[in-house]
């Protein structure tokens, strides 16, 4: 088992454990009282973990990721009398880490809790740095918190159980890392594609251990998302808005946004065309369908991004493979690159 840890400016530590045993969240808990946030995917796939304990269940996708399910779980905490000095714990994929994170934030003023991220996509980016929140109508976290967990329980197995869709999807996020200037992903992502699709148990580990680690050196130096963090959002400016309008799984709306990305930074004139098709091919090596298309639909949910300000977007674009920049577009900049 590998321990990482990371603080914020609110002097609060994080501590990570990647591929303890299944149950260790518990050993974590010790003799406080507990309270878990579950979806039915997993008591179905996991009925052993959650045997016992005072559970949750909410429907993890995102049409239920609002203030409805907030209210849901804030009664169902009162009649567990839940208090202070009490942890919440999510088990589950990004909706339920990210919804845990923002209950534990606003119920009685803060809360303590802990992660167990189950998909890929929690495990390698959504679990990591502290963001919570929820959607409000079409605009995608647009309601939310920065409060860090005490401990996440990253367990590398859960991915095993993944349909391919969610499997594919949380790849999505592991090949941003690669092409923001983690070496190692990229080179396995390239020398063992097989390994990767077949779901071999110790390239897995290196995969999410890599992702983890990148992602935790840029939030220690970003806590609060005003610099050098908005690499991350490679490829989710434009997937964001693909996937709130054509309900595709995050991951996979990721990579039409790294596509897009991708084709903005050629257009400018940052990136080589070279460069370009080297990382297309890796896309569609993973059987991606990168294509996209930015309709008014997704022109409008552009328009309400959270990064959006006065008339312009931070976008983040490629000079090359491992060198982001962070760039101000306007809407209509963008719809034009895109064309």
């Amino acid at each position: 088992m590998q321990t990482l840890e990371y603080s914020t400016i609110r002097n609060s530590t994080t501590s990570i454990f990647i591929n303890p045993d299944i149950n260790y969240f518990r050993k974590l808990a010790g003799d406080k009282k507990f309270v878990v946030i579950s979806s039915e995917n997993i008591r179905k796939a996991y009925p052993e973990l959650l045997q016992g304990l005072n559970t949750i269940i909410i429907n993890d996708v995102e049409s239920q990721k609002n203030l409805s399910t907030i209210e849901t779980i804030i009664e169902k905490l009162l009649e567990f009398e839940i208090d202070r000095s009490a942890y919440i714990i999510g088990i589950g994929g990004g909706i339920v880490c990210d919804i845990t994170g923002f209950v534990a934030h606003i119920f009685m003023r803060g809360m303590r809790f802990g992660l167990v991220p189950t998909t890929l996509l929690a495990l390698a980016d959504a679990a990591i740095g502290g963001k919570n929140g929820v959607n409000f109508g079409c605009n995608k976290n647009m309601i939310g918190s920065f409060d860090n967990p005490d401990f996440i329980v990253a367990d590398s197995d859960f991915v095993q159980t993944l349909s391919e869709e969610q499997y594919m999807s949380g790849m999505g996020e592991v090949i941003k890392y690669a092409l923001i200037g983690n070496d190692k992903i990229l080179k396995t992502l390239t020398n063992d594609k097989k390994k990767v699709l077949a779901r071999d148990r110790s390239t897995l580990q290196i995969i999410i251990a890599e992702a983890i680690k990148t992602k935790v050196n840029i939030v220690k130096q970003d806590p609060d998302d005003k610099g050098i963090r908005h690499i991350l959002n490679f490829g989710h400016t434009i997937g964001h808005c693909i996937e709130l309008t054509e309900g595709i799984p995050h991951g996979i709306a990721v990579v039409k946004g790294i596509n897009a990305a991708i084709d903005i930074s050629l257009k400018t004139g940052i990136l080589s065309e070279k460069e370009a098709q080297s990382i297309k091919q890796l896309l569609t090596v993973f059987r991606y369908d990168i294509s996209y298309h930015l309709g008014k639909k997704q022109l409008e949910a552009l328009a309400n991004d959270k990064k959006k300000e006065n008339t312009h977007i931070r976008f983040v674009l490629l000079e090359g493979i491992g060198k982001p920049i962070i760039k101000d577009l306007t809407i209509d900049e963008i719809a034009g690159l895109t064309e």
